[in-house]
């Protein structure tokens, strides 16, 4: 039997992460621009022919809460990532690399996954490849083989601890950093279908899918960003693209618990931010127990994008010398990095809400497998950990990577 996951520790980059991805969640523009206008005037509603939605297929992926025996509010994202060259709306390139910074890389690169599940427990990818293509990959790294569950092969690392469950055409994997309530088994057990799923044990959850089916890049979860949360139980917030791009919000309320459309309205002409960007003419429609708010979203123009929204995917380890008071991080596989746009902020417990950017590769040049850079911490006897940072110079940066000091887990 392959060991438990270990539990993520909250931290000071958790913390930051989950705000990180809030923001981008809850979709609100950075330059303040929408188009829906703000307090309290009345934006244009109207019509909105929107594409159809695909089948809620991710579902299957997800094992009852009572499998794992959580109760925690779930926000599960799903994407298909597919080929990236063209313009979209600025948010769901915010998403989009908020998601590729996550990961590590398998020999496969995010734009050629198929399909894409993000869970409290595990990620999984799912993509056209054969497992000997990730071995090989694994094999440059710190990923060691161990051993095997159902049909998938096992590798694990201890730095940060990760595993990866691997079979032709699919990965399960696990973070301590990204996942709350890790579980490679149970995810790798709903997926061949021999325990309980989420959506048949929650009907909120069965009927908020059902409704929203499967988008370019979907949240969905009792803890999503949305309308009139503070009634909701449930509720998804996904984006669909053809011929402009497609914002879909739904809410589910508890029996009895009706919520007019002139309620929701409201809730659009007081907090625009709960749409993205550019939103046109947005189209309010109530039916029993759910809220559906859609609207039009104009692509907009393939122009340069800021690093930040557009980072590179990598498999990055560490080590700590306790003695002589250094951390080594290393780039194990991946895409090249411009060293430029690399720093490191050290983590200590009393720095909340700080971060420090400190050039970490000071040469110069692309940063790619194989290379590595040392800290030093001698001067930084409190510190917990460090954190590689992604951006440039000035205000704003993506974490990439979290290595905690041994004892700091």
């Amino acid at each position: 039997m392959p060991p438990a996951d270990e539990p993520s520790r909250p931290t000071r980059r958790a913390l930051l992460r989950a705000g990180a991805a809030a923001a981008a969640t809850l979709t609100t523009s950075a330059a303040g621009c929408t188009s829906i206008p703000p307090l309290g005037s009345k934006p244009s509603y109207g019509r909105v022919d929107v594409p159809d939605a695909g089948p809620p297929d991710y579902r299957r992926w997800l094992p009852a809460q009572s499998v794992v025996e959580t109760d925690d509010d779930w926000l599960i994202t799903y994407a298909e990532p597919g080929p990236f060259d063209g313009p979209v709306p600025e948010e769901f390139v915010a998403r989009r690399g908020f998601t590729i910074a996550e990961l590590d890389y398998f020999g496969i690169g995010y734009e050629r996954y198929d399909r894409l599940v993000n869970t409290n427990l595990a990620t999984v990818i799912e993509a056209e490849f054969a497992a000997g293509e990730v071995a090989s990959t694994l094999a440059e790294t710190g990923y060691e083989p161990d051993g095997s569950y159902r049909d998938y092969d096992l590798y694990a690392r201890s730095d940060v601890s990760r595993r990866a469950a691997v079979r032709d055409g699919a990965i399960v994997w696990t973070s301590a950093e990204h996942h709350r309530a890790a579980n490679l088994e149970a995810t790798v057990d709903a997926g061949r279908g021999d325990v309980e799923r989420y959506h048949e044990a929650d009907d909120a959850f069965a009927a908020v899918t059902d409704a929203v089916g499967a988008s370019r890049m979907l949240f969905v979860g009792g803890g999503h960003p949305g309308l009139v949360t503070e009634r909701a139980e449930m509720g998804a917030d996904a984006f669909r693209i053809s011929d402009a791009a497609y914002q879909v919000l739904i809410e589910r309320y508890p029996e009895g618990r009706t919520i007019s459309a002139e309620r929701i309205r409201r809730v659009l002409e007081d907090q625009p931010h709960e749409l993205t960007s550019k939103a046109e003419t947005p189209d309010v429609a109530v039916d029993g127990r759910h809220a559906t708010v859609e609207a039009r979203v104009p692509l907009a123009p393939d122009r340069d994008r800021d690093p930040i929204r557009d980072p590179p995917q990598v498999t990055w380890g560490g080590s700590f010398d306790a003695e002589a008071r250094t951390v080594t991080i290393r780039h194990e596989a991946g895409e090249a990095v411009d060293a430029d746009l690399l720093w490191y902020d050290v983590d200590s417990t009393d720095d909340y809400g700080e971060i420090e950017k400190t050039p970490l590769w000071t040469g110069g040049g692309a940063v790619e497998p194989g290379d590595e850079a040392t800290i030093d911490l001698s001067d930084s006897p409190d510190a917990a950990g460090v954190q590689l940072e992604y951006g440039t110079e000035g205000i704003g940066s993506l974490t990439l990577f979290h290595y905690p000091l041994e004892g700091s887990r």
